[in-house]
């Protein structure tokens, strides 16, 4: 039988008492009983015993997203073997990877008497699934990162890019930094970040300078970074911020190398997309930082999922995996109390660490700044556990228009429209 890792999991709700209380925790012990492959049948009969709450799981298990949803699938699998006399019961519908399949699958959910839904991923999905929701008094904890979609009642566990974005330009301007630029995708996820920027920078000793948005289909950004730049020997910015990944990180960065634009004169900074690309040969984005959840918790779950499955797990697997966790914290709670407690003010803690969901819907998540080495990322700056996780009620209508950057690669007016409407 598979030998897998036994760890204390500590899971602890902290909205039982008020911050200058004595806190307690729900402690979630590991189960005994070992698998030498997952079997969802006999987990889903060992759930039945006791649920006393029903949760439908809405993923996308086949179409074009379906590798995602599946390896989610596997976390909360995991998650629901970690469970020691748990009282959920997980069903599971299919959202096929589309707006309609989302529909489809919650009507299912609301059919079968669910009181709570964890899912859906993308935010096609989410809107999909949202009338049905709210008229039904059912509370959904998503995985979407887009702040448009979510409501009082239509939450996420997802890390919104805002957050990210908050952190990061804190720490730069902690680090002494003032002027940044900014590189995003020629879509609504880049916008969202021009607008977070934008807020965040509002009460901090630092400003967004310049803002170039790219073509997401694109591996050429010549013409953009040259223009951003301008005279090598006379830039005007000591920050670039890239909230992108993968092949097109590496050459946007290589592009600024071409320009002798490097480290340390200037700082690069990116998003949690960096987590998920390799850089440790990547010499010229060393020393660049970008904010992630504590890998100190998250370690144990994706040794145990590479273990399990043979492979290592994306990030949003973790997330995943503390859904379920939630799910089993608020099996303790009455049907009617449930959104109440789901966002309680002192939030959380799982395998990501401390995060709590907002009324608005958005969630909030402790992130330690990591720096790219040559032997892998490397915390820097630990997340602030005292930090009162709150939204940030700037309204961007009101931030001058001096204020506001150059724009690069897409027409102001078109920019300024979906700002201050969205």
């Amino acid at each position: 039988m598979q030998v897998l890792k036994k760890i204390a999991v500590f899971f602890i709700a902290l909205g039982l008492f008020s911050c200058s209380s004595r806190l307690t925790d729900n402690r979630i012990q590991i189960s005994d009983f070992k698998y030498d492959i997952i079997d969802y049948d006999t987990i889903k009969d060992k759930m039945a015993t006791n649920a006393t709450l029903s949760v439908g799981v809405l993923l996308p298990l086949s179409g074009r997203a379906s590798e995602i949803g599946l390896g989610m699938q596997n976390a909360m699998f995991l998650a629901i073997e970690d469970l020691h006399n748990n009282k959920i019961m997980l069903n599971f519908y299919d959202t096929q990877s589309t707006q309609e399949g989302a529909t489809l699958a919650m009507k299912k959910a609301r059919d079968d008497g669910v009181s709570l839904v964890l899912g859906p991923l993308t935010v096609e999905e989410v809107t999909g699934v949202s009338k049905i929701a709210l008229s039904s008094n059912i509370p959904v904890v998503s995985f979407t990162t887009s702040p448009q979609v979510l409501q009082k009642g239509i939450y996420s566990i997802g890390m919104l890019n805002g957050e990210q974005i908050e952190r990061a330009l804190s720490y730069a301007s902690k680090e002494g930094r003032s002027k940044v630029v900014l590189l995003v995708p020629d879509n609504n996820s880049g916008l969202n970040v021009v607008k977070s920027a934008l807020m965040s920078v509002q009460d901090k000793n630092i400003s967004i300078v310049k803002v170039g948005f790219y073509n997401p289909n694109s591996l050429d950004f010549t013409s953009l970074v040259n223009s951003i730049v301008g005279d090598p020997e006379n830039i005007d910015f000591d920050t670039v911020m890239i909230a992108d990944g993968g092949n097109k990180l590496k050459s946007m960065v290589s592009m600024f190398a071409y320009n002798d634009i490097m480290s340390p004169a200037v700082l690069f900074m990116g998003t949690s997309a960096w987590d998920n690309t390799n850089l440790s040969k990547e010499t010229i984005l060393y020393n660049g930082v970008y904010p992630m959840v504590s890998k100190s918790y998250s370690n144990y779950f994706s040794d145990k999922y590479q273990k399990t499955y043979d492979e290592l797990p994306k990030s949003i697997y973790s997330l995943a995996y503390d859904s379920v966790l939630l799910a089993s914290v608020l099996s303790n709670k009455e049907r009617d109390n449930i959104e109440v407690a789901l966002t309680n003010s002192n939030g959380f803690i799982g395998v990501n660490g401390f995060f709590k969901i907002l009324p608005t819907g958005q969630s909030r998540h402790s992130l330690d700044m990591y720096k790219v080495t040559s032997n892998g990322p490397k915390v820097v700056d630990r997340a602030n556990k005292n930090v009162d996780y709150t939204e940030n009620e700037i309204d961007i209508r009101y931030i001058p228009y001096e204020a506001l950057p150059e724009f690069y690669g897409k027409n102001n007016s078109d920019i300024l429209k979906w700002l201050y409407n969205n």
